[in-house]
């Protein structure tokens, strides 16, 4: 009996060890994508040429580019790890990312407005204490990268998602378990509510994490200026929010404020006065 009683204590202290030590244990997370709305296609290119007076190229959206970007998103294991914050993101440098509260609708004026805000803040610190090499240094800025990238001249081709950061529960070997109350066989399950900062015991008062995601290509290059000066004069001088603009403001200027056409109109009203006076 006492060997039993032994016996039974050891597989109980094994099994409170191996709780223990799962417990200890780093939360793991991963990003799960999901389309995001044409607005979301609209508000970047208001970013990049809304109510300017110099343009650099329309971007339009590329499903190629979108299936890859969906999928390199939910793969990369190493993306999101053991965080969700944007300043510990690993391996984002080559593509726009914006860490906010998750909602399932959006506000993507309100996002790229703020992400357009910090940017350009530290574009005009950058430039101001580093003309020479300012790019570099912009380079090396979580926000001042972003914006860079985002508003590269010869990019054409865009893809958005919304990566919602979901933690894998442990045990999970990433199948099917997604939202599930997570059943036996060492399935496991991933929980769609990563709530930063804060124990699962107070999820009720802590917000869930998601990142918008754009990749353009061309990309931008790294170190750069990703557009003229002219074009970033303009940009520092534009005082009108996103939320004000619509499409309408994507039209690219007219020359000294003379509409396209204008001109060879004037030639030929110019022209057919001369014949008129001259016939009479």
């Amino acid at each position: 009996m006492a060997s039993l009683y032994r016996t039974a204590a050891a597989i109980c202290l094994a099994a409170l060890c191996g709780l223990k030590s799962e417990a200890m244990e780093d939360p793991k997370y991963k990003f799960t994508a999901a389309e995001v709305t044409e607005d979301a296609y609209v508000t970047v290119k208001l970013v990049r040429n809304g109510q300017l007076p110099v343009h650099v190229k329309e971007v339009a959206r590329d499903e190629k580019l979108a299936t890859t970007l969906k999928e390199s998103i939910e793969a990369n294991e190493e993306l999101a790890k053991t965080t969700c914050k944007s300043s510990e993101i690993q391996n984002l440098k080559t593509m726009f990312h914006y860490i906010f509260d998750y909602d399932a609708n959006p506000d993507y004026r309100k996002l790229l407005q703020d992400a357009l805000d910090k940017g350009l803040t530290v574009f005009k610190e950058k430039k101001s204490a580093n003309a020479e090499n300012a790019w570099v240094e912009i380079w090396k800025d979580d926000a001042g990268a972003n914006l860079a990238y985002l508003l590269g001249s010869n990019s054409t081709a865009i893809a958005c998602v919304i990566g919602k950061c979901t933690k894998v529960e442990a045990g999970s070997s990433g199948g099917d378990g997604e939202g599930g109350a997570g059943g036996g066989g060492g399935g496991g399950r991933i929980s769609t509510h990563l709530r930063e900062g804060r124990s699962q015991q107070n999820d009720e008062t802590s917000a869930e994490k998601a990142a918008l995601f754009c990749e353009l290509s061309p990309a931008a290059q790294a170190d750069e200026a990703p557009f003229t000066e002219e074009y970033y004069n303009g940009l520092i001088a534009r005082t009108a929010s996103l939320k004000e603009m619509t499409e309408d403001d994507l039209k690219a200027p007219s020359n000294d404020g003379v509409a396209p056409g204008a001109i060879p109109a004037v030639l030929i009203a110019g022209f057919l006065a001369m014949l008129t006076a001259v016939a009479a």
